[in-house]
């Protein structure tokens, strides 16, 4: 066995572990659905709100290490609140579109997010209002995606959770050390502060960790300075990027911020 074998059985374990760790009775059940965008089979997933009619609907971004952990848990705590959550693996469309030195491109995103919210609205799955969501990696692809002006008509909010400085456009499996580095992958990035003011007049919320190992307090301050009103930034303190020991406080910070992005809807295009 090669050492990059063990590290990716030692990485796999771990994320096993976090399943377990993070979901060990989920109270709501997933539904997978694959969709085919721009000639790719990406697969969502899908939590029936614990209520009808729902809430409204929440795309939930996970981080780059999959459909597991953080993103995995408030998508269950949502939809167990009332709301439709629909479930992206970030790191499945990520790969789905690196081939070779080609990735995703900044512009590619908001066009993707339109087309999901299309093909769910057909399936009779989109209760409004609806907000973009994510976990890492996640959240900066939801904002990138409520940045985008096409997205205007229908994207009622953005809240992201763990916003990094930068993100990734791509995905391969050599990158997969990266999740135990904590180093950016080499592949090509982006810059969220340089998207997040063009979300307004959509409601920001960005929910950050004080002791994140990924984000700074320079990289937070800066994202909370480059986005333009109505934007709120909210900081836990937690211990580290999962905001493992703060689960609870985050749960009601993201009601809180759920409740203030439907006070602060601009008018309807």
């Amino acid at each position: 066995m090669t050492v990059f074998d063990r590290i990716i059985r030692a990485a796999a374990a771990a994320a096993s572990v976090i399943v377990l760790c993070a979901s060990p009775a989920a109270a709501t059940s997933e539904q997978r659905l694959d969709v085919t965008l721009r000639g790719k089979t990406l697969t969502v997933s899908l939590y029936r709100a614990s209520q009808s009619p729902a809430m409204g609907t929440i795309f939930m971004g996970s981080g780059d290490v999959g459909w597991v952990g953080l993103g995995v848990d408030m998508a269950e705590y949502l939809s167990d609140r009332g709301y439709t959550v629909i479930g992206i693996n970030s790191r499945q469309y990520l790969g789905a579109f690196t081939s070779g030195k080609l990735t995703l491109k900044t512009s590619d995103v908001p066009g993707d997010y339109l087309f999901l919210f299309h093909y769910l609205q057909a399936q009779k799955l989109i209760t409004p209002p609806v907000f973009l969501s994510g976990v890492s990696e996640g959240a900066a692809l939801a904002a990138l995606a409520g940045a985008g002006e096409q997205n205007r008509s229908w994207v009622n909010g953005v809240m992201t959770m763990g916003l990094p400085g930068t993100a990734e456009l791509g995905w391969k499996w050599s990158d997969f050390t990266t999740w135990l580095t904590k180093k950016d992958s080499d592949e090509p990035m982006f810059m969220p502060k340089e998207f997040v003011a063009a979300i307004a007049p959509t409601p920001l919320c960005m929910l950050q960790s004080r002791k994140d190992e990924y984000v700074t307090p320079d990289e937070y301050k800066a994202l909370e300075q480059a986005a333009r009103d109505p934007k709120k930034q909210v900081l836990i303190d937690a211990s580290n990027h999962r905001f493992t020991d703060k689960r609870k406080e985050l749960q009601q910070e993201v009601l809180g911020c759920v409740a203030w992005m439907k006070e602060h809807q601009p008018a309807r295009r």
